[in-house]
Formats: structure tokens, sequence, C-alpha cells
């Protein structure tokens, strides 16, 4: 079993601006399924909180939904509690598969899986097994470190030379996930700063083949696919485990159409730039499309300023208070 990596002790987790992006514009398009018939507000959340619980903060307040577990496997137990931001939270230690026969499988979920490292056998397991129990309707979102790494745990590559950790890396990965994707492994895939493209083909057609086999009509509606970087590359692809009938839906509320979604292996990419609180009101206060980096009073090169622009109303702004 990989061993959590315990990054909460390196990463603030609310500070992470293209992460903070990320979190707002999957509340903006999941408010968007009460169009669909879907009220997120009566469904139940499942995720890893780690000390800080962001997403289950802003789940609360922004989706208003108020039954929620946190599953955390790190040896933390009195920081998590201690930590808790709500009585009704429900704190579950141990792996995720340990938790997961638990799950009702008549409650709509909306479950983020969000890992610290990079896609592995145990996530694919993790990924199979909720894929199995997840009611109609529900939402199962992933989040994965999308950089070539093995688990530290299971694979000692220190000792070896560049050119075996290539080909360790090259082997395990086709022998755990060409399965899962009809364009192979990449030849280069060990050298690669990123494998997003990889992961995504894995992780949904992992999903798919779950539901192909589960039968009822089920099917992945894939609404996430996004890449953004706080440092490590990341990768979060999601979507709604639904039928033929609930696309239509989704179609028909305009949901699949929101400019924020993603129904294919094309990603949309996070990337914010770093701006004082003037630099962000003076662009504020002319925001427009036309706007370009020749005419602004400081220095921002012009794909930092049209991010800026496309991310403006999610754009985190971080200042120090004394409590």
């Amino acid at each position: 079993m990989a061993q959590p990596t315990d990054s909460f002790k390196q990463f603030d987790y609310s500070l992470r601006p293209s992460k903070q992006v990320e979190r707002k514009i999957i509340i903006e398009l999941l408010l968007r399924l009460a169009k669909a018939g879907c009220n997120i507000s009566e469904y139940g959340y499942l995720g890893f909180g780690s000390v800080y619980y962001v997403d289950f903060v802003m789940f609360h307040k922004y989706l208003f939904i108020d039954r929620m577990t946190c599953v955390e496997w790190g040896r933390i137990e009195r920081r998590m509690r201690f930590n808790k931001p709500y009585k009704f939270i429900k704190l579950r230690l141990g792996a995720l598969s340990k938790q997961i026969p638990s799950i009702n499988p008549n409650e709509k979920l909306l479950v983020w899986l969000d890992y610290d490292r990079a896609l592995d056998l145990e996530m694919l397991q993790d990924l199979r097994d909720i894929s199995r129990r997840l009611a109609p309707k529900s939402l199962l979102v992933v989040t994965a470190d999308a950089r070539p790494k093995l688990p530290k745990d299971e694979f000692d590559l220190e000792q070896l030379s560049a050119e075996q950790r290539e080909n360790v890396i090259q082997t395990t990965y086709a022998q755990w996930f060409r399965q899962y994707t009809a364009s192979g492994i990449p030849e280069d895939v060990s050298s690669r700063s990123h494998v997003a493209p990889l992961f995504y083909d894995v992780i949904t057609e992992r999903i798919k083949q779950t539901l192909n086999r589960r039968g009822e009509g089920l099917r992945f509606i894939q609404l996430f696919n996004y890449f953004y970087r706080d440092g490590a590359p990341m990768l979060t692809v999601g979507g709604m485990i639904g039928t033929d009938e609930d696309e239509q839906a989704l179609r028909a509320a305009g949901v699949r159409q929101h400019r924020f979604a993603r129904s294919g292996p094309d990603y949309l990419e996070i990337s914010v730039p770093p701006l004082t609180v003037r630099e962000k009101h003076w662009l504020d206060h002319r925001l427009d499309k036309k706007l370009k980096a020749a005419k602004l009073d400081f220095e921002l090169d012009e794909d930092l300023l049209q991010n800026y622009l496309k991310f403006y109303k999610e754009y985190p702004t971080y200042m120090e208070t004394l409590l």
C-alpha cells in the first residue's frame, strides 16, 4: 500500500492560487446542475480533507452540503479532530479502500479523490471499487500528480542510473496501464515533465470499464478535465455517473456547454499570474476582452494577462490578518 506523502506539511492547501481557481470553477459548474434537476445541496460529500479541510468549508458554504465524510489515512488523528471545522463532518481514519464498502449505494454523493501522488495501481483499485458502488447521478472527481513517478515504498530508484530508472518506469507503466490506453505508453514517458494525457486516458477508461460491467445503462458523463501547477503538475478529471437521459438533461440545461466544462481529452489549463493587490484592482477596473499587455501601466506578459482575464472572477486574494 502506498504511504501518505504528508504534503500538508509542505503546503498550506488554502494558499495555492491555481488550486483555488480550480475549486471555484468546479463549484460554478456544480451549481449549474440544478438546472438539470440535480440539487447538489442534497448530495453527501466524501473527500480527503487533510488538516486544512478547505474543500469541506467551501462546499458547505457555497454548495450548502451538510452531510460530509472526510477520509484520512495519515497518522495525525488528533490534528484531524482538532482542526475539523464543523461538528457534522464524519472523520474516517484509514485507507479509502476500507471506507468504500460503507458507502450507501442509494445515496447520491459528490466524491473528490484528491490524491497528492502519481497514478498507481492502488488508485485504480479505488476508482474501480467506488465506481461500482456510487448511486446514479453521483459525481466522481479524481486529482493526481501528473508526473511519471512510482511509489517510493514499492520502488527503490535512488541507486539506479538514469537509464535504469527510465526502463523501470517504462516497464511498470506498460504493465499497469496498457489495457486502459489505445495509444500505448509513450517511449519517452519517464523523461516527460508531465504525463497528463496518459493519466487522463487511464482514469477515464478505468471508470468506463467498471460502469460497463455494472450495466444499469450507466456511463461516465465527463464534466471536468483540468491541468494546473502550483509547483507539481496536477490533473483533475471528473463527471457524473449517469445515463443517456442524464446527459441529455445536462445538455438541455447548458451544463455541458459551459465555458469551464470539458467533455474530452483536451484539458483546460489553469494558470494565473501573481499580482499585487493594486495590480489586480487596476485590471478589474478596466476589464475588457480587448485589453492588451502593451496598454497596462505595469509589465505583464500577454499570456499571463489573458489567463487573468479568463479566471478573474475566481482569482484568489490573500492578505495577512492578526487574529
